[in-house]
């Protein structure tokens, strides 16, 4: 019998494009399997790159209504419908910041541990920030990889609360856990930055009061900072 190594995954690929590399389940040895590290930047005019941007004050502001939260469309979800849903319904709104890259000359996989560090400010002492990755076929559909949140109160851990100051400038390390996936050629890889989506998550009532403990919210206009010196960016594994 063949050797059955103690780590079994699938790497999902292109459908309905004959021929897509990925698509294939893997026996390793360990998990992660070794990957690069490789930071690609957000921009001021929703491009998505490997080059940091240069702009010594770039920024990107929306406004957060706790009352109007972003919905929650696909996901790794339980009791609402769940899967790589396409995006596209909710990348429209005001409240949502998109990063799209140029169409990929060549298929990218990307395996293994996913994460952003973004570099936020708000008018709130406390809210959240979303991070969604997405897979851009040709014909412009914006399909679900993986995605994560992140409270800001609890950005130095979830042993004490740290509150925002109004106009504060604060790094924000948000995980999107794993992924394993080929980008095939002519795809774009794209990030979606917003503050909520419900009701897979509590949206964040934004007053810095304690879970569900009154009816008040705030609207928060957040910032997201994507200068030279605060260079927003997700770090993806590539192999």
């Amino acid at each position: 019998l063949k050797e059955q190594l103690p780590v079994h995954y699938y790497v999902m690929g292109a459908c309905g494009e004959p021929g897509a590399p990925g698509n294939e389940w893997r026996n390793v040895a360990d998990w992660p399997e070794p990957s690069t590290p490789v930071p690609v930047y957000f921009h001021e005019s929703g491009r998505l790159a490997l080059e940091a941007p240069e702009d010594p004050s770039a920024s990107r502001m929306f406004r957060y209504d706790p009352a109007n939260p972003v919905p929650t469309v696909g996901g790794c979800n339980l009791t609402i419908p769940a899967g790589p849903k396409d995006q596209r319904p909710v990348e429209s709104r005001p409240d949502v910041l998109v990063f799209t890259s140029d169409p990929l000359p060549e298929p990218v996989e990307v395996t293994g541990r996913l994460k952003a560090k973004l570099f936020v400010s708000s008018d709130c002492p406390d809210t959240d920030f979303t991070v969604k990755l997405t897979d851009v076929y040709p014909d412009g559909r914006s399909m679900l990889v993986a995605d994560g949140i992140l409270r800001m109160r609890f950005r130095e851990g979830f042993d004490r609360e740290v509150f925002m100051e109004p106009g504060g400038l604060y790094e924000a390390d948000v995980d999107l856990w794993s992924t394993s996936l080929v980008f095939n050629k002519g795809h774009r890889v794209r990030v979606a930055v917003s503050s909520s989506n419900a009701p897979r998550f509590d949206p964040n009532p934004n007053t810095g009061a304690g879970f569900r403990a009154n009816a008040e919210t705030r609207i928060a206009h957040n910032t997201l900072h994507v200068s030279k010196a605060h260079p927003s960016h997700i770090i993806l594994p590539v192999r």
